[in-house]
């Protein structure tokens, strides 16, 4: 059966160190997800790309290049896909678009939006697509110290219905980029979030904005360890020197998948950040 559906869902997340408020996302099933028969399947394909607005580095700030990001998505054939600094209906990128919504019409997969911010007279924040069907999401803010020193971030958790009947859960976050005091309150925050999803095997996919040296990886690491042993460099795409972007497991998830490959892929056109994909085989 093919149909679209939008669906407001809200998420409460408990206080901790900053009062938070609710955060609304959108969730619709934008095309018949191509693998439900597939009940044999045996690996996971799993993306994450910040796609900096879909605002190819090489061209002003006027051009938006959607397709651009799409093909790239396309070509990579993913079954999840943890988005990061994505635009619903601004005025930079077109106050007619929600950015994940379209790219779920373009990939055919099922979409989740988390908004983070208020931005450019629309919403500002991260996405999930997922092949598979979306039974449940909830979309959360993080918090910084001070917003108007650094940026409010988001996490979109989803738990999505796998060929086999059973369910896992994946999720997209972004954490702020100017201090590691932020970024720890950030990562706590994530931590207290997950804990109600620890009952399935967990994926995030994240850019993080650290290196895997920076000392709140070490608190991270408590309930989310990266799928990495050498983590690729994953920025700037054109010449990356430096590892900002992962993908998470929780205990669950390195129990039930075996990780045959993780690396970057050569797209160096549509965003400033190469995607990243892992794939998993369930054990």
């Amino acid at each position: 059966m093919n149909y679209s559906r939008n669906v407001l869902s809200f998420g409460w997340m408990k206080s901790l160190l900053l009062g938070l408020a609710l955060c609304s996302g959108l969730l619709a099933r934008a095309a018949e997800p191509q693998n439900l028969q597939n009940t044999k399947q045996e690996t996971i394909r799993v993306l994450s790309y910040n796609i900096r607005i879909a605002h190819p580095p090489s061209g002003g700030w006027e051009l938006i290049d959607l397709p651009a990001i799409g093909e790239a998505i396309n070509s990579i054939k993913p079954d999840l896909v943890a988005l990061q600094e994505v635009d619903a209906f601004t005025e930079r990128s077109g106050k007619t678009v929600h950015q994940a919504k379209e790219l779920a019409q373009i990939t055919g997969m099922n979409y989740f939006f988390a908004k983070a911010v208020d931005r450019s007279g629309g919403d500002y924040g991260v996405a999930v697509l997922s092949r598979f069907p979306i039974v449940e999401a909830q979309a959360y803010r993080l918090p910084v110290r001070d917003s108007i020193k650094s940026e409010i971030r988001a996490l979109a958790l989803v738990n999505v219905q796998l060929p086999d009947g059973s369910l896992m859960a994946f999720g997209s976050a972004h954490l702020d980029h100017l201090s590691d005091e932020d970024r720890l309150l950030q990562v706590k925050t994530m931590l207290d979030l997950i804990d109600a999803y620890q009952q399935f095997p967990l994926v995030i996919g994240a850019d993080l904005n650290m290196n895997p040296d920076n000392s709140v990886m070490s608190d991270l690491k408590e309930a989310l360890v990266p799928a990495c042993v050498n983590c690729p460099l994953t920025f700037p795409a054109d010449n990356p020197d430096r590892t900002l972007d992962y993908i998470l497991l929780n205990d669950q998830a390195n129990d039930r998948f075996e990780v045959l490959d993780y690396q970057t892929v050569n797209e160096t056109y549509a965003s400033d950040h190469l995607p990243l994909e892992a794939i998993l085989k369930k054990n």
